[in-house]
This record gives C-alpha cells, structure tokens and sequence, in this order.
C-alpha cells in the first residue's frame, strides 16, 4: 500500500514539473500588425523629424509567466521612401542620401537579448543605405490583456558611419547634424498556438 502511495506521489510530482516547464518555456510566434517609427535630427535651421508606419516584423518571443524574457529570429523592414517629414523637398534630399535609388530598405537583424531588469538589451545587425553595423539598443515589452506585445526601443547613431552624408539644402546653406536619434514602437499579435521546449 505505501509503495503504491509513494508511486502515486512520484507520478503526481513528475507531472507536475512536466506541466510547470512546458509554461516556462512558453515560445510563441508573434507578427507586427503596427508599428510607428520616427528619426529624429537637427540642422542649422531647426530640428527635424522623419516617421514611418510602413514595417514588415516577424519574431519569435520566449515568455515566461506572461512576462518576455528573450526573443530570437527577429528582423525588422523599413522601406525608405515610407520615411516621411511633411515637406517634400526634405524628403527627397534624405532619399538621395540614404542612397534609395540603390538600397530601398533599412533593416535590422536580431543577434542575441539579454535581459536586463524590465528590459531587453538586444543586439544586432542594422543595415543602412547597404552598410551594416552592429549596434546595441534597449527594449521595453509588454505583454497586453488582449495578449498583443507592445514593444518601444530607442537608440542614437552617426549617419556618417553607415557612409550616409548629412543632407543639406537651400544651396547648402541649410545642413543637418550627424547624429540622429531612432524611436520606434511595434504591436504585436501571436501568430501560432502555444508551442514548448
């Protein structure tokens, strides 16, 4: 009799760890449905913004008591020309920089995440006017009621180092800064049935 209760026990326990480790190492696969993304930058005459609306994302997250804690396989697309600042003849310069005629996408290519407190330190690969680079950016996540992902990250870099001169215009006698700083936010909504480790 106490055997079978031991026995009993043990079954109970492994299905138990059994059932915990398969939410734990909860993977879905989550698609953008929407997203916003601005680059914001300064010239001589005044600061300027660019948005976008137009992304193509696709990525698998790994949660774990509804809370994201990596993601793998992540590439986000932004096509250039859906980058608009209100005022064409802006638009049209930033084309010609970002060299639109030959390279019609920016992208960004998930290599690794680290989680850091709330957030995902993420690495990877960001291609700009055909030049790649690696870079580092924070991102925050969160899983919604509805179980859509909101995620919004936000990182500066040099157009200089992905060899995209610095637009100018009036001649020449207008010219942005270097620096710009990119801010975006992508929804999310999951794909797949649940699948586990």
């Amino acid at each position: 009799m106490k055997t079978h209760s031991f026995s009993g026990i043990l079954s109970l326990f492994f299905l138990v760890s059994v059932a915990w480790l398969a939410k734990a190492q909860q993977v879905d696969i989550f698609k953008s449905y929407k997203a916003s993304l601005s680059i914001a930058g300064t010239s001589t005459l005044h600061d300027w913004t660019m948005t976008s609306d137009a992304f193509t994302c696709q990525g698998n997250f790994k949660l774990e008591d509804n809370k994201l804690i990596d993601v793998k396989g992540l590439t986000l697309i932004v096509p250039v020309k859906s980058l608009k600042s209100g005022k064409s003849a802006m638009d049209k310069n930033a084309y010609s920089a970002l060299k639109e005629d030959k390279h019609q996408q920016i992208q960004f290519s998930l290599l690794s995440t680290k989680l850091q407190g709330e957030n995902l330190l993420c690495q990877g690969n960001l291609t700009i006017a055909g030049v790649t680079k690696t870079i580092e950016l924070e991102s925050n996540c969160v899983l919604q009621a509805d179980q859509t992902l909101v995620c919004k990250s936000k990182t500066s870099l040099k157009m200089t180092d992905y060899k995209v001169e610095p637009p100018s215009f009036m001649f020449g006698s207008v010219t942005t800064g270097d620096k710009i700083t990119l801010d975006f936010t992508l929804f999310f909504k999951k794909l797949n049935p649940t699948n586990t480790l």
